[in-house]
């Protein structure tokens, strides 16, 4: 099974990492508005589950949720003054 997570701060990537841990699907996509912190939290998971159970882990745009079994929506308002 294909999971995306859309929005890569804090609660998306707990999440993308959970997943990868628990071995709940066979492939990750990532994808945020900051197409360089999807790539970065994608080799980031990478990294630091190397005992995990084989996942491919992608990074990009929208285009990269094609075949996804389920999309989690992490992504909200930017929480800034003004």
């Amino acid at each position: 099974m294909k999971v995306g997570v859309v929005g890569c701060g804090l609660v998306g990537s707990a999440a993308a990492f959970a997943i990868v841990l628990t071995g709940s699907a066979k492939a990750l996509a990532l994808v945020d508005v900051n197409k360089d912190l999807a790539e970065a939290q994608a080799e980031d998971i990478l990294h630091a589950t190397p005992f995990a159970e084989a996942l491919a882990i992608s990074a990009g745009d929208y285009d990269t949720l094609t075949g996804c079994h389920l999309v989690i929506m992490t992504c909200g308002v930017a929480q800034r003054p003004g």
